[in-house]
């Protein structure tokens, strides 16, 4: 397969089946995300690898913090989101959790682009080798709280969960063509 042809096949398959991802195609990803570009050679992206019972510590984590987060809800809607929240990181075998370290070298956004950078790579990789992802951001990825529970530093921010499994399903999309957002300067 060509490159263009791994980003046209790429897709968030969110149903994955409870079978286990190898560490090898785990390292190949994170491989894969070192080699994104970053201005002045930061590499600002810190990974954290969660499987088997971390993803069970992760969910009461953040069903700790949703909990705090509703408090000024009503029982149903905060029951809602605490549940969803604890259950989140059971839908697949590997979560990788992704965090941007700003440098102070260059500005914050750079640092913020080269990351989204970086889980775009590791989202092909995954892709070439058939597996399914889905990188989730949301309120819950946002929290200082999760921060301390993943070990990043203060100033660190954490992008994403990228959720690693075997797919359970085909996933399909269309795009508008190129054609229709793109203007010509010449």
């Amino acid at each position: 397969m060509s490159v263009l042809d791994i980003i046209k096949a790429r897709r968030t398959i969110g149903a994955m089946q409870d079978k286990d991802v190898s560490e090898d195609a785990i390292n190949l990803m994170l491989e894969a995300g070192t080699w994104a570009p970053n201005h002045k050679k930061t590499e600002p992206w810190k990974f954290r690898v969660i499987t088997g019972d971390s993803r069970v510590r992760l969910g009461d984590e953040m069903e700790r913090i949703m909990k705090q987060k509703t408090a000024h809800l009503s029982e149903e809607e905060a029951l809602k989101k605490t549940t969803k929240a604890k259950k989140g990181p059971l839908r697949a075998p590997v979560i990788i959790a992704v965090a941007v370290s700003p440098s102070g070298k260059v500005p914050e956004i750079e640092e913020i682009s080269a990351v989204a950078a970086s889980i775009q790579n590791m989202l092909l990789v995954a892709e070439e080798q058939g597996l399914a992802t889905i990188w989730r951001t949301g309120e819950i990825v946002y929290q200082s709280e999760l921060n301390d529970f993943l070990s990043l530093e203060d100033g660190d921010k954490l992008l994403g969960l990228i959720y690693v499994g075997h797919p359970n399903k085909e996933a399909s999309s269309k795009r508008i063509p190129y054609q229709d957002k793109t203007i010509w300067y010449r």
